[in-house]
């Protein structure tokens, strides 16, 4: 089922690299990389990973989905 385009998504991600206002993470759901704006998207640690919640569109547009 694809997400609506205003729905928020929650993924587990490893951060491989990051700068000011965007970072570059792997979906570990898909292994699909992607820089992602850190503006509109909420990105916490958990250990050695991240859980990304980020607007599906946003997600779609970094190529995460």
């Amino acid at each position: 089922m694809a997400a609506a385009e205003n729905e928020a998504i929650t993924r587990t991600v490893k951060l491989m690299d990051s700068y000011d206002r965007a970072a570059l993470v792997r979906c570990c759901e898909t292994g699909r990389e992607g820089w992602i704006s850190l503006a509109h998207v909420d990105l916490s640690p958990a250990g050695p990973l991240h859980v990304l919640t980020v607007p599906a569109d946003l997600a779609r547009e970094a190529g995460l989905l």
